[in-house]
């Protein structure tokens, strides 16, 4: 195994800005120029293709724009005669504005795991919608906000083997707008589609990789990710590496809640793959959306039907249920605050957002597309690999995207369209297999001996962070089940650990901002 080491992850203070206007002047901290990510040469000046955020502060205004996706991470928050912004969401929190909780936010983040729209956990801040321009002067806010850009109107009338044909040709174009300046690649690779898509595409354009990783998956887990990995790579003559898991799940838990900006949740195991990559590599090209797009992921005849039928408060509780957090919501968290984010209350929300994917093409593939993928999934290549200088995801080109949200959905299953793209394109490695997924893993002697140590951290960290003033969990059942389970011989992953550490660390967040309040009134 290649050695990491997962305390190189958040070392480095995001950046962020300040502006307060106290009497005639204006008082500012922070950067006053920033650019984060880069607008692709060639592409339209009004809707530059690329991934970035970018502020400006001439002395009056402040100017900020974003990606035509709104995938950068880009968190503002603006009360009274002050607004603060950064691609953190921990340092767009003003020490001096209100960091109420958002009910309804939190209601669909604790059982989605992810917000919709451009909701956060706190009240006054708000993620800046895509193909946004914002501008604040002299305390006055405007956002500037392109309709979302989802495709409608009939799927496009094209052949399997057309379709197959135009995505590989418009994935190619996509990768040759994104060449790398220099030769300095690590590769993260796995044993599905997207990962050697990726690969495959850098080689025809003549870049080949210094080497590629793949990261063990937490227990229980086959390896057959490593191994079809493997089989890629040297078939291409690659150099492989494989990491183990992060030695502690707990620390994994904690540290990502924060790096995600507590908008993922589920992330943990990506961090030594982030810790691995920082330093050995200047680019990284990352397969986000790609399952999404082209193979219809999440989505079923059910769902469609319901979307089509606009019976989206029974969609909303299909999508609740499947994530299986609800369990959690009524177990651990307090009487008092399940109230404030009650079922009633997520339906609601989330059926607001689900009613703005009704018109599209494909409503199903919209509304993942721009909350599941947006909001939750881009953390890990934007946020957690944000100190990779080059962050590059070619399934969101352009081109690619609004090829893709026009084919009829039946084309994407069984990624029957994404395969059949491949083995067009590169018929050399036509052979090669995919990861089967259908295989399971059994718990070893070893996976009971990693989670119990995790379940024994988390004690730990119980006993030094008092409950008493959060007001989100019960302390009459958290504690009493992790007690529980030390006790236990044999632990699984421990199915509250996730969210209780989610919700403990938020509830450090507002409750010091409160405090703080408290004190300087």
């Amino acid at each position: 195994m290649t050695p990491y080491d997962l305390d190189v992850l958040g070392q480095e203070p995001r950046p962020y800005f300040t502006a307060r206007i106290l009497g005639d002047q204006v008082e500012i901290e922070g950067t006053t120029d920033c650019v984060i990510g880069e607008k692709l040469p060639g592409s339209a000046p009004e809707r530059p293709d690329g991934l970035f955020v970018e502020w400006h502060w001439d002395g009056r205004r402040l100017v900020v724009r974003n990606d035509f996706y709104g995938f950068s991470p880009l968190f503002y928050s603006c009360y009274g005669n002050a607004i603060r912004i950064s691609p953190s969401l921990e340092q767009a929190l003003s020490p001096d504005m209100p960091r109420d909780l958002d009910y309804a936010a939190l209601s669909v983040i604790l059982r989605m795991g992810h917000p919709v729209g451009d909701d956060t956990p706190f009240r006054y801040m708000r993620a800046l919608p895509p193909g946004s321009t914002l501008i604040w002067e002299q305390g006055r806010l405007e956002i500037d906000s392109p309709k979302l850009p989802i495709r409608t109107g009939p799927y496009a009338r094209i052949a399997f083997d057309d379709a197959a044909d135009q995505f590989a040709h418009l994935f190619d174009q996509a990768i040759r707008k994104r060449l790398p300046k220099d030769e300095k690649i690590v590769f993260p690779l796995s044993g599905g589609r997207d990962s050697r898509h990726l690969l495959f595409a850098l080689e025809a354009n003549g870049v080949k990789p210094q080497s590629c990783v793949t990261l063990e998956y937490r227990p229980p887990a086959t390896n057959e990710d490593a191994r079809i990995a493997g089989l890629i790579a040297a078939e291409m003559k690659i150099d492989h590496h494989v990491l183990e898991k992060a030695p502690s799940w707990f620390q994994a838990v904690l540290k990502e809640a924060h790096l995600s900006n507590f908008c993922g949740g589920s992330h943990a195991w990506i961090l030594p793959l982030a810790a691995y990559l920082k330093g050995r590599t200047s680019t990284l090209y990352d397969g986000l959306a790609g399952s999404v797009l082209s193979g219809g992921f999440m989505t079923d005849e059910r769902k469609l039907k319901l979307y089509r039928e606009q019976r989206l408060e029974e969609l909303a509780l299909i999508l609740f249920n499947e994530t299986g957090n609800e369990g959690f919501n009524n177990t651990v968290l307090r009487a008092s605050f399940r109230q404030k984010i009650s079922m009633k209350i997520a339906v609601e929300r989330i059926v607001k957002e689900l009613q703005r994917h009704v018109e599209a093409t494909n409503p199903m593939l919209s509304f993942i597309f721009w909350n599941r993928t947006r909001r939750g999934v881009s953390q890990i290549p934007l946020a957690i690999m944000a100190h990779i200088p080059a962050v590059h995801c070619p399934y969101l080109d352009r081109d690619v995207y609004d090829f893709l949200t026009s084919v009829e959905p039946s084309y994407f299953l069984g990624n029957r369209l994404h395969d059949e793209a491949i083995r067009r394109a590169y018929p050399n490695y036509a052979h090669l297999p995919y990861e089967d997924s259908s295989k399971k893993a059994d718990y070893q002697k070893k996976d009971y001996v990693y989670f119990s140590e995790s379940i024994n951290e988390l004690w730990g960290y119980l006993l030094n962070h008092s409950l008493r003033s959060f007001g989100i969990l019960r302390k009459s059942y958290i504690y009493p089940r992790v007690i529980y389970d030390l006790l236990k011989r044999n632990n699984h992953m421990p199915w509250y650990l996730i969210k209780t550490v989610f919700c403990l660390e938020l509830g450090k967040i507002w409750h010091d901002g409160w405090e703080g309040q408290q004190r300087s009134s």
